[in-house]
């Protein structure tokens, strides 16, 4: 195992996102102070493995006992997850960056990842960056280079760390997705970002690139109230199967006035309230508390609004899968209403 961080890890300050354990494992382990080891992040250059005494032979046997993880040709990181390919895609990140030109700007995918975006999976192969120089890109073997105009104010700096602005990002990231994946991309962007001007803006200055219909077209049917990708895929399935458009976190008083729920989803023509996978509510919600206390609760809730006429109709990723039939399934729901029904 590395006996110290790299003394070249300076570059690095912000490149700890989302590596809570492998920060642990080093702060146990290594008389620093936090903050510092966040910014000497928690991955390896060949070099600096040599540089601590260690050879090849030593290397290849802490990647084979699982102590290290190569991520990329010469690069390691500590106790990587396997099951995570953004933990991965941020390891190849952190030992990519060093590699790059300096006038290299993360962007796409990598650039959304760190701003806390969701990002397809099948993305998370290669480091997106952007030169603003004339010319094509090119892709190699662990970066996707793009050549786009990028001017100052769409590049921001995280940590000291170069990436395009959240509303660059947004639309560069769409672009390169279907419509299904760029909803949940612009919603969440948005709701980061307060108003959709600065998306708005991203999209005009993106002309006519390749991909920008997606983004378009997220952008025309974004609600920022989505407050999940989950919700997201649900409203771009509704779109799809001409559902009535709903009214999002729908507060339900009593007639007393008091709060009762926050419904991610409310037909109030139809009495009809949609819930997207309430094990989400459950999780966020736990606490240490027993989850059969939570479940409890949340029937409760449940009984509560059917008292007040309202009913509920649930659906989870499963279903989500099947967005076809789950928008069906929701029109069926609607037009069999009581409440509906005795209009």
């Amino acid at each position: 195992m590395p006996s110290d961080p790299p003394a070249q890890a300076g570059w690095a300050a912000a490149l700890c996102w989302g590596g809570g354990e492998i920060c642990l494992w080093i702060s146990e382990r290594f008389a620093f102070d936090l903050p510092i080891l966040l910014g000497m992040s928690t991955t390896y250059r060949f070099a600096d493995l040599v540089e601590q005494g260690h050879d090849e032979y030593s290397i290849r046997t802490q990647v084979r006992s699982g102590e290290l993880s190569s991520v990329r040709h010469g690069g390691y990181a500590l106790d990587l997850d396997p099951d995570s390919p953004e933990a991965r895609h941020r390891a190849l990140i952190r030992t990519t960056v060093p590699l790059l030109n300096d006038d290299a700007v993360l962007s796409h995918c990598s650039a959304a990842l760190l701003w806390g975006l969701p990002v397809p999976r099948r993305l998370l192969t290669k480091v997106h960056v952007t030169h603003d120089r004339p010319g094509g890109g090119h892709v190699r073997t662990w970066t996707h280079t793009h050549s786009s105009a990028l001017p100052s104010l769409e590049i921001a700096e995280v940590e000291g760390l170069r990436i395009t602005s959240l509303a660059r990002t947004a639309v560069d990231t769409a672009r390169l997705c279907s419509n299904q994946e760029a909803l949940q991309i612009v919603d969440a962007a948005w709701r980061m970002l307060d108003t959709p001007t600065d998306l708005a803006a991203a999209c005009e200055m993106a002309g006519r690139c390749h991909g920008i219909r997606a983004a378009r077209w997220a952008l025309a049917h974004a609600d920022p109230r989505s407050e999940s990708p989950g919700e997201s895929l649900s409203r771009y399935w509704m779109i799809m199967g001409k559902i009535p458009t709903p009214t999002l976190q729908l507060e339900i008083l009593d007639p007393g006035g008091n709060f009762v729920a926050r419904a991610d989803f409310a037909w109030e023509e139809y009495r009809v309230l949609g819930e997207f996978d309430g094990r989400i509510k459950y999780a966020s919600s736990l606490n240490g508390q027993p989850l059969a206390e939570v479940v409890m609760r949340e029937k409760e809730r449940e009984n509560r609004l059917r008292a007040l006429g309202w009913w509920v109709y649930r659906w989870t990723w499963d279903d989500l899968r099947h967005g076809q039939r789950f928008a069906a399934d929701l029109r069926r729901f609607l037009d069999e209403s009581p409440f509906r029904r005795t209009r």
